[in-house]
């Protein structure tokens, strides 16, 4: 482990899969929790597992959250109650998922600058892969709405983000869509229906419909190279038992969307 590991305040950078989709939604959530953490900023990036629906609280207000969790099940995603908020996200292996925990936020440094602060960075990052006209702002018809969004040329959104703030700090979760599969496409489709949502199919897209060399490895190392070279970031792996205490979640799948907050409320990690 990382000498940085074992000094306070030290800014950790974890990559790769943790595991399953509950699994790698339940890390974050545990490590917000984490009341003692040795580290001020931890930020986790990876290459999901496997094919995830990701709803919201929000998501489970809406009387056909029974008939999307059934859509997802049958078209072979988990279905998961993530900690941030927003709305429902769907994607697979050809995602980029980005993580950050910072224990120096709270309520009063959260919402709208956080996301445009990343909103920027993140198109940089983009626009650096190559002939990626990326832009922050909401397309019309999108999944997850959001005025920091990250489109291409306006049309199509490739970027979506949602945070968690709680009295140990906040999580601001990311995901890109790298290389968005038809399965990804018929699910998000077929899921926002079910909840009632509007969705304009058209404004689903990855960055691989523009770029059609990039892979979701390629995005993960440059999202890395990134936060390491500017947040001044260790590359460590994650604080030990986490992983462990994690993985007890996947066999606990009912028939509702498995609740991450529900569940690291009832399980957490000692001395994290």
């Amino acid at each position: 482990m990382s000498p940085a590991n074992h000094l306070d305040h030290a800014r950790l950078l974890v990559s790769g899969s943790t595991g399953d989709a509950v699994t790698e939604l339940v890390v974050p959530a545990l490590l917000l929790r984490a009341p003692h953490a040795e580290w001020s900023q931890l930020v986790h990036i990876y290459v999901p597992h496997g094919p995830t629906v990701a709803f919201s609280g929000r998501d489970l207000r809406s009387p056909g959250i029974a008939a999307a969790t059934e859509v997802a099940r049958a078209a072979g995603f988990e279905p998961v109650v993530r900690s941030p908020g927003g709305r429902m996200v769907a994607y697979d292996s050809g995602a980029v998922v980005i993580d950050h925990l910072d224990r120096t936020t709270d309520i009063r440094h959260a919402g709208r600058s956080t996301f445009a602060a990343n909103a920027e960075s993140h198109v940089r990052v983009l626009r650096a892969l190559g002939d990626v006209d990326a832009r922050i702002g909401e397309v019309d018809g999108e999944y997850c709405p959001g005025e920091f969004s990250i489109n291409i040329g306006g049309v199509a959104k490739v970027v979506g983000s949602a945070q968690r703030v709680t009295a140990t700090g906040s999580l601001f979760s990311t995901v890109v869509q790298v290389a968005v599969s038809d399965r990804v496409r018929s699910v998000l489709t077929a899921v926002s229906d079910a909840l009632g949502y509007d969705l304009r199919r058209s404004s689903i897209a990855g960055l691989a419909d523009y770029a059609p060399a990039l892979t979701a490895e390629d995005v993960a190392a440059a999202f890395v190279a990134d936060y390491r070279s500017r947040l001044d970031m260790t590359e460590a792996p994650l604080p030990g038992g986490v992983l462990t205490h994690a993985s007890a979640a996947s066999g606990e799948n009912g028939t509702a969307p498995f609740h991450v907050d529900d569940w690291t409320r009832a399980h957490p990690v000692p001395n994290t």
